[in-house]
């Protein structure tokens, strides 16, 4: 994944010698942001947005005329709940792991992710140079490295476990298509409000990876899970 962060810093600058006194616009910054499932203008939603779904990156811009051209590479981490019903009508034991009969399982995926989307975008200057607005859609790449699998029960106050992060299917690479706003303030400052809509599956067609857990827990209301968020993101190019 680093060596994703590299490969792009290092086509971007390589683009921006060659367009130099071309006549293109180029730029290059970076960026932070956050991932969240509901839009909020409140204070205390962005905060939260911030310090529990942060996100860093770095973008690009190739633009002639109003049209452009950006890629981006965003680092962040997700963490995702999913609630699961047993099978089976009485206790379980899975490893270390006990289930109760009729017990709900909650399975909690943690993991590191590298977002590569490429938009392609108009934007329209309200005042020159001061603030202008923007259109953006594009193809998607996720690169996701999973870190910490947590199992927890809904009967009796046991801690959550963490398992074998193979024991899921999760797909390593993902695509998807994102659209959205932006607005630009003295052709420096951007903000982006992007919607990513998940094309691939977040799950192999082996849900769970033929381990102990796949005979007793139901796995249907998730077999069909796509990655879906917005991501908000505040940049500053320097070029």
């Amino acid at each position: 994944m680093k060596k994703t962060f590299l490969l792009i810093a290092a086509l971007l600058m390589m683009g921006s010698t060659a367009f130099a006194g071309g006549g293109l616009d180029f730029g290059i910054g970076p960026k932070v942001g956050y991932q969240t499932a509901k839009l909020s203008y409140q204070k205390e939603d962005i905060k939260a947005g911030f310090a529990n779904h942060f996100t860093l990156g770095l973008f690009g811009r190739i633009g002639i005329g109003g049209f452009y051209v950006q890629p981006e590479a965003l680092w962040f981490k997700t963490s995702n709940v999913f609630e699961l019903n047993t099978n089976v009508h009485q206790d379980v034991i899975i490893g270390d792991i006990t289930i109760p009969d009729g017990a709900g399982v909650d399975f909690t995926l943690n993991a590191m992710n590298i977002q590569v989307p490429i938009f392609l975008g108009y934007k329209y200057e309200i005042i020159d140079d001061l603030i202008a607005i923007r259109a953006q859609v594009g193809p998607t790449l996720n690169f996701t490295l999973p870190q910490k699998t947590l199992v927890s029960q809904s009967v009796g106050n046991i801690e959550p476990t963490e398992i074998d992060n193979e024991t899921f299917d999760t797909k390593k690479i993902a695509f998807g298509m994102q659209g959205g706003l932006g607005v630009d303030v003295l052709d420096r400052i951007t903000l982006d409000i992007n919607y990513n809509f998940g094309i691939t599956k977040l799950f192999g067609a082996s849900l769970i990876n033929n381990t102990e857990w796949g005979q007793y827990i139901d796995t249907n209301n998730i077999s069909n899970v796509h990655t879906n968020m917005f991501m908000v993101t505040i940049g500053y190019k320097f070029l």
